[in-house]
């Protein structure tokens, strides 16, 4: 058991040090919510008239499906991660 409370140390000194796996999950998934946000303000301002330019429109709503479709890959990547240690034998 003391093995894993090494370990576990060893997590938070790493955490206090530098960025942990969360703080990069948390700082890419805010990327994706404000790009989202940005296509559907975008999008708000093109239908209300108040923005005529629909190349910016498509530039946003493309950003934002890049972003979402790398956050559902990346999630794909991390759950087929999780089933492969998973069933790992030990």
């Amino acid at each position: 058991m003391t093995g894993l409370s090494d370990q576990t140390s060893l997590i938070d000194d790493d955490s206090k040090g530098g960025k942990s796996f969360s703080n990069y999950l948390t700082t890419a998934l805010s990327s994706v919510s404000q790009n989202m946000s940005n296509m559907d303000q975008s999008s708000a301002s093109m239908i209300s008239g108040s923005n005529s330019n629909l190349g910016d429109v498509m530039i946003k709503m493309t950003e934002a499906q890049l972003s979402l479709e790398t956050a559902v890959q990346i999630r794909n990547k991390c759950i087929d991660a999780y089933n492969d240690i998973k069933n790992m034998q030990f």
